[in-house]
């Protein structure tokens, strides 16, 4: 099990996935002034989870949240 540092970001980012499910990692990261890499890792942990569900096709991604 991964370690949350920020579990205030972690609400905020799955917050943000409910409003926009095409909502790109590169904005979430402007916006929160994280890196990109920090918000993968916050979506893997909500994927790993069971919160969220990727679909992909092609260069487009979706998450579908899971109540």
């Amino acid at each position: 099990m991964m370690k949350i540092a920020n579990k205030e970001l972690l609400k905020k980012i799955y917050s943000e996935l409910k409003l926009n499910p095409k909502v790109s990692q590169k904005t979430l990261a402007r916006k929160y002034n994280v890196c990109e890499r920090t918000i993968r890792r916050y979506y893997k942990v909500l994927k790993d989870n069971g919160f969220i569900i990727q679909y992909s096709s092609g260069r487009s991604t979706e998450w579908n949240i899971i109540n």
